[in-house]
Parts: C-alpha cells; structure tokens; sequence
C-alpha cells in the first residue's frame, strides 16, 4: 500500500499597522502569499481592535501613528498575552524606545524605508518560527 504525507502549511496571519497609506500598500503587497493572510490597519487603536477579534502570528507595526503608537501597541499587546512575533519599523528610535522595546520582547526592529526583500526575508524567517 502507498502512504504519502503532505506537509500542510498553516497559513500565517499577519497583522501590519502604520499610519501610512503608502507603507500600508507596500507592507501588503511586499508580503503577499497563498500561504499568508494579511491584514491592515492604519494605528494602534484599530490594530488592537482587530486584535481582540483574532489571532494573529505576527504583527508589524510603525513607532510613530497619531492616537496610538506602536509603543503604545505593544504594550498592550503584551498585557493581553499575546505571545506572536513583534517587528517594529521605524526611521528612528531613541535609545530609550530601543531598550523599552527590548524589554517588551520584541523581535525585531527594521529601519524606515524598509527594504522589501530584507522584510520579505525576516517574514519568511519568522515564519518558521511560529
């Protein structure tokens, strides 16, 4: 008798937040895959609601968003538990924002403008750790 296995990938979920319209169009179509469901949202506030209604495995969000910034983001992500993989963009960051992230166990931090095949990379790397 033939056995065959399939290995079935579970497609990732990701969540991808910044106040730019323009990110916000390249983050999607940057990491666009049959195996990856992408949503977007335009600042923390809406990136937490999204959040509360469902999982995501990671979630990539910019420093700096009017209402609600990824620090802010994080934070409260961390005090719901969530325990998926963090990537923060940002053009800059104090040494202060670096260390508070650091203690928020975030994954990783990649400088603004991201370079699409470094962030496609860092997904797909992430990706196998989820």
């Amino acid at each position: 008798m033939l056995q065959t296995s399939y290995l079935v990938k579970k497609k990732l979920r990701i969540l991808g937040v910044d106040d730019e319209p323009i990110i916000r169009e390249s983050m999607a179509y940057v990491l666009e895959a049959p195996h990856r469901k992408i949503v977007i949202a335009k600042d923390g506030q809406e990136a937490l609601a999204l959040a509360a209604k469902e999982k995501f495995d990671v979630v990539i969000t910019d420093h700096r968003m009017p209402r609600s910034g990824g620090l802010e983001l994080v934070r409260k992500l961390r005090e719901r538990n969530y325990t998926g993989k963090i990537v923060v963009l940002s053009a800059h960051l104090s040494p202060e924002n670096i260390g508070t992230y650091e203690e928020l166990a975030v994954d990783e931090i990649v400088g603004k403008p991201f370079d699409s095949t470094e962030l496609r990379e860092l997904i797909a790397g992430l990706e196998d750790e989820v």
